[in-house]
């Protein structure tokens, strides 16, 4: 019966991402390469492919494993059956303190996507939309409003905290979790006109754009 990867050679492969995510945010994925990712990672170029063919499988399985985390954060809040104001609130909360510890994997995300080949860039943006339908649906219950106008407030939320990282450095004055509680203030107090708004205004139908979240 054949074996499955050993513990140690796990170990090794996250060790690989984690020095990846760092450096792909760094230098931009173009411009790293198979080399100095070896040299960061104190082992040979050689060793380095044995644990990954090529670059693009390294950045293809640090984007799949970091959306499978945001696609969890979702999954544990739906388990604890909230309320749906509550459980909006939550999942905010858990996002926001996730970009703290995920900083290198979320600029990767937002920046380097779009040089996976296609089937791997594919399914990487099918995990992004499952995630924004599950925020989507939230906003939907929550505010009590159709899922055109739900998918809007859900794009106006994620602008919101997906830039964070440009700003907001850990150790500052403002801790993540103090902007969590922020944003779910905006959310509480501000979307409510907006989606109120959003009830009168017509929504367009688009043509979904090849690697882009279209409302």
């Amino acid at each position: 019966m054949p074996r499955g990867p050993s513990s140690a050679h796990s170990l090794q492969r996250d060790t690989i991402l984690n020095i990846s995510a760092d450096m792909f945010a760094e230098l931009g994925y173009p411009s790293a390469t198979m080399a100095q990712l070896a040299q960061r990672c104190g082992v040979s170029k050689s060793l380095l492919y044995h644990y990954y063919a090529s670059k693009d499988a390294i950045l293809y399985d640090l984007l799949h494993a970091y959306m499978t985390r945001l696609q969890s954060l979702v999954i544990e809040v739906a388990s604890r059956d909230l309320p749906a104001r509550e459980a909006l609130a939550e999942t905010v909360r858990r996002f926001v303190r996730e970009y703290e510890s995920s900083r290198s994997r979320h600029i990767v995300l937002l920046n380097d996507v779009k040089y996976l080949p296609e089937p791997d860039r594919e399914r990487i943006i099918a995990m992004e939309r499952s995630v924004v339908q599950a925020m989507a649906d939230l906003i939907s219950k929550t505010y009590q409003i159709d899922e055109g106008r739900a998918k809007v407030l859900t794009m106006s939320v994620f602008g919101i905290v997906n830039w964070t990282f440009t700003w907001l450095k850990p150790g500052g004055s403002l801790t993540y979790p103090q902007y969590a509680e922020a944003v779910v203030g905006i959310l509480e107090g501000g979307l409510n006109g907006g989606a109120e708004r959003m009830q009168h205004i017509p929504i367009r139908k688009s043509k979904p754009t090849a690697g882009k979240q279209d409302v």
